[in-house]
């Protein structure tokens, strides 16, 4: 066999990925640097390193080294030293998620990120792919599920945003969705009577709520705190009401109490009532006629990444942020749950020896044997690179060239390095950094380097992405 260079390849130029900017969007904007694999990065067979999400849980230790009091039985204490106030205080522990969580690729954005992986050939360890996907909220298709067996979630069907309860997902639905499903009118009634010589009003939206003393006191607050609040408890949010006695707002209160709203259900059906009188029999209308709908409660529920940013503060959102954190710390499963995927994309994963990093790319890698032919300038490349592995483009030529190369044997050197990267006997990794492909010398080295592909295209089979 005797590879001969392809004038249809691109130059030398070409090969490098971060003149694609995979920034905020993928394919514009800074360059988001990836750790080149065969460096000191950790390796798919090590446990996780550095420091934990949120924070070293042992934290820092007091001058002197001294790491504090032991407990009996020669135990440290886990209490450390509060410099600030000579105190003791306990450390506070880590979060308790309430569901597990697998993070995929968004579809829009993988496309854009295979794209500029396939055009710059670039070999990449697989846990750099899945960190780049992880490094932003938006890039990922986020699937949680219950803790408990037969749990349940809830979805808004509207806008695909998930919940722990269906009380949860109701409040969202008249808070952020009310004009999906009614309109609103206003209509004249009987202002109310009686003393009122104070009104409630709320201290984040100004809106004034209503006397205390009136009938419909406990509706409105309830209204107002499940169209603007939901997600603090209503207790709190009761708690938070400022009273006001000014005479001229008690007026202007009991004169708005002429107008009250109404709320007409959309596509109403025979038996349907016309119009609902409160927030409340709205609510209890959407869950009774409305609920297919309007949400939908299932065993695990699949939502884009971008809705983190939307929802609402609590122990759910909480929970998923933090487990994308220890991903990102050590992304195992994230990357083979991308393994199947990538595959599907046309690319091609090998291991580095039986405990060694996976890489992927876009070419498939190929090993050298006594039946492959080169020509001299690829022949003088690959046996640089077998004598000093890691080189970078220039370094390379170089030590072919010496000091000072004339211009075509330059441009000679980086046409037989873009080849052979473009047919796979060369890696170049995302710091420039290239590595011939394996010798193969007999039927032992054939079968490892067999086995390495193997086991990187079999690993994390049954993590591919759930079917909805």
């Amino acid at each position: 066999m005797s590879p001969e260079p392809d004038p249809k390849q691109p130059d030398s130029t070409s090969i490098d990925l971060s003149s694609l900017g995979f920034g905020p969007a993928w394919t514009s904007g800074p360059t988001e640097s990836v750790r080149a694999g065969g460096g000191r990065g950790p390796r798919e067979d090590r446990g996780p390193r550095g420091p934990r999400p949120g924070g070293d849980r042992r934290g820092p230790r007091p001058e002197g080294g001294d790491r504090g009091p032991r407990r009996e039985g020669g135990r440290r204490d886990d209490r450390r030293d509060d410099r600030r106030d000579g105190g003791w205080r306990e450390q506070a522990a880590p979060p308790q998620p309430v569901v597990t969580a697998e993070f995929y690729p968004d579809d829009a954005k993988f496309e854009a990120l295979g794209k500029g992986m396939r055009e710059s050939q670039v070999t990449y360890e697989l846990f750099d792919v899945a960190r780049l996907i992880l490094d932003k909220e938006d890039r990922l298709s986020i699937v949680i599920k219950p803790l408990t067996e037969g749990g349940k979630l809830w979805q808004s069907i509207p806008d695909g945003m998930p919940f722990l309860s269906e009380v949860e997902a109701v409040a969202h639905l008249m808070s952020r969705h009310l004009g999906t499903f009614f309109d609103t009118t206003e209509v004249e009634v009987e202002p109310p009577k009686g003393n009122f010589q104070m009104v409630g009003r709320c201290p984040r939206t100004n809106e004034i709520l209503g006397a205390p003393n009136h009938q419909d006191w406990i509706r409105r607050i309830r209204e107002h705190h499940a169209r603007h609040f939901a997600a603090m408890s209503f207790d709190r949010f009761k708690g938070s009401i400022e009273m006001v006695r000014e005479p001229e707002v008690v007026a202007a209160w009991v004169a708005s109490l002429s107008k009250q709203l109404r709320y007409v259900p959309k596509d109403r059906k025979d038996g349907e009532p016309e119009q609902l009188e409160s927030l409340d029999a709205a609510k209890a209308f959407l869950t009774a006629h409305r609920r297919e709908t309007a949400l939908r409660d299932l065993p695990w529920v699949r939502f884009p990444g971008r809705l983190l940013a939307e929802m609402s503060p609590g122990i759910l959102r909480d929970s998923v942020l933090w487990l994308i954190e220890e991903q990102r710390h050590f992304p195992l499963a994230t990357a083979n749950g991308i393994r199947g995927r990538l595959r599907k994309e046309g690319f091609h994963l090998y291991k580095r020896g039986s405990k060694g990093i996976t890489y992927v790319c876009g070419v498939r890698r190929k090993c050298r044997d006594a039946d492959t032919t080169f020509s001299d300038g690829m022949t003088r490349v690959l046996a640089e690179l077998d004598k000093k592995p890691g080189l970078v483009g220039g370094q390379l030529a170089a030590r072919i060239l010496g000091e000072s190369p004339t211009e075509e044997a330059a441009k000679q050197v980086a046409t037989d390095i873009v080849f052979l990267i473009s047919q796979g006997y060369v890696a170049k990794l995302p710091n420039g950094n290239l590595h011939a492909q394996p010798v193969i010398r007999n039927a032992a080295e054939a079968k490892q380097a067999a086995d390495e592909e193997q086991s990187a295209e079999q690993a994390g089979a049954e993590s591919d992405e759930p079917k909805a």
